[in-house]
């Protein structure tokens, strides 16, 4: 007599048809399911299994998501898998094998499941939403897995950033507020050399994405910048950021009139916007080396002829996309095209 199969107590499902197949949807908490979760990976030869390995330095992020008690940590996307031809449906309930690592094979979630371990949310747990087939043939697994795989759309990054208005201030950090409360001013002002000029939900009617503006803008707070995060900082406050912004891009667009907010060149998109940014850092720090007062106890008192000097020493570049688009590419363009205007900018 074979041996008796164990079962988790039976679990409210819904069976969904959909073309000759079907599946279920049910809640199983992260614990138990990780106990019959298996998955895999796909073999240097090619010839066996169908997905990523998994990444202990994503599982690590995942894991910490989970954990934070300010943030909540929410998993609302269902867990895919195939069960095992010994689970069955029957009267609305789903019966499940009590089989360890074996029974649920993960054909999507395998981090956002696996980052349950112990060493990653020490023994917290979650009841998660489970799409469960039965019994799939390998054939149909490759297809599950490479259909969700490569027609899913990355989320677009400037309307992630659009919605930072609407969370909780707790939840988003202190650059990430900031830069986006810079980007809105500036995009939103008439009187802002930006005016219009940021594609705030992302795409190509304007030179620069929101998402791009954002993440340069951020890399001012970093230590050793001109908006560093430190209170003592003459720059900290945001009147007095925005302030240097304006008048700084201000001079840009009346010395560059033609490159500005045009796509044929490259001073208005990510390329150009960056080095702009880091010019200013040394700019700031030259004029503090001088003695020169950048604010008092009102605000700013820098002005656009303080800061002019500097950009008319590189009026002479073009930023003409013909001619440099596929030149300073990436982070390494960025570094290089800035090192070869600070040496023009900065020359006697």
């Amino acid at each position: 007599m074979g041996q008796e199969i164990e079962f988790f107590p039976p679990i409210d499902a819904i069976e969904i048809k959909q073309g000759d197949y079907q599946f279920y949807i049910f809640s199983m908490n992260s614990t138990d399911l990780l106990k019959i979760a298996y998955t895999s990976p796909r073999n240097k030869d090619r010839k066996r299994g169908i997905q990523r390995g998994l990444d202990s330095k994503r599982l690590a992020e995942i894991g910490k998501y989970y954990l934070n008690t300010v943030v909540p940590g929410i998993l609302p996307n269902a867990i895919i898998v195939s069960l095992s031809k010994k689970a069955y449906f029957e009267k609305g309930k789903i019966h499940i094998p009590v089989r360890e690592q074996g029974e649920a094979f993960v054909l999507d979630g395998q981090h956002r499941l696996f980052a349950f371990l112990p060493e990653y949310v020490a023994g917290k747990s979650m009841d998660l939403v489970v799409s469960a087939f039965i019994d799939l043939r390998d054939e149909m697994k490759a297809y599950i897995f490479r259909t969700i795989n490569m027609t899913q759309r990355k989320i677009n990054p400037s309307l992630v950033y659009d919605l930072i208005p609407m969370l909780r201030e707790d939840w988003v950090t202190f650059e990430d507020l900031r830069a986006k409360a810079f980007a809105d001013y500036l995009n939103n002002t008439p009187t802002s050399p930006w005016y219009d000029g940021i594609a705030m939900l992302g795409g190509r009617e304007r030179p620069i994405t929101q998402a791009s503006f954002i993440t340069r803008l951020k890399t001012l707070f970093k230590k050793g910048n001109v908006f560093e995060t430190e209170e003592e900082n003459e720059l900290f406050e945001e009147f007095i950021q925005i302030g240097l912004l304006v008048e700084y891009f201000r001079v840009i667009k009346e010395i560059f009139p033609k490159a500005w907010n045009n796509r044929n060149y490259i001073l208005c998109k990510n390329t150009g916007f960056a080095v702009m940014l880091n010019l200013l850092n040394s700019i700031i720090k030259d004029l503090k080396n001088q003695g020169k007062t950048l604010t008092d106890d009102k605000g700013l008192v820098l002005t656009k002829e303080d800061l002019k000097p500097y950009i008319t020493k590189i009026s002479d570049f073009s930023f003409s996309s013909a001619e440099y688009g596929k030149i300073y590419l990436g982070e390494a363009g960025i570094r290089e095209l800035t090192e070869q205007l600070k040496a023009r900018m900065f020359s006697e």
